[in-house]
């Protein structure tokens, strides 16, 4: 996955994903950094609202060119 914002580029892989204390608790490294990401309930079915778009679950089943 790749953040961009003003300031810099990162590339941000995401190694695991549990539940902590009624939270969804992502970890991972962001550039050469360690990073950890929380999601509240509501955020997290706010994103997977903007995820289970049609066009965005088509991205799933599309094939990429050999």
């Amino acid at each position: 996955m790749r953040v961009v914002t003003p300031a810099m580029k990162l590339d941000v892989r995401i190694d695991d994903a549990a539940a902590n204390q009624g939270l969804l608790k992502l970890t991972g490294v962001a550039g050469i950094l360690p990073c950890e990401v929380t999601l509240t309930p509501a955020e997290l079915r706010r994103l997977l609202l903007r995820v289970l778009r049609p066009g965005t679950l088509a991205l799933l089943f599309r094939r990429n060119p050999s």
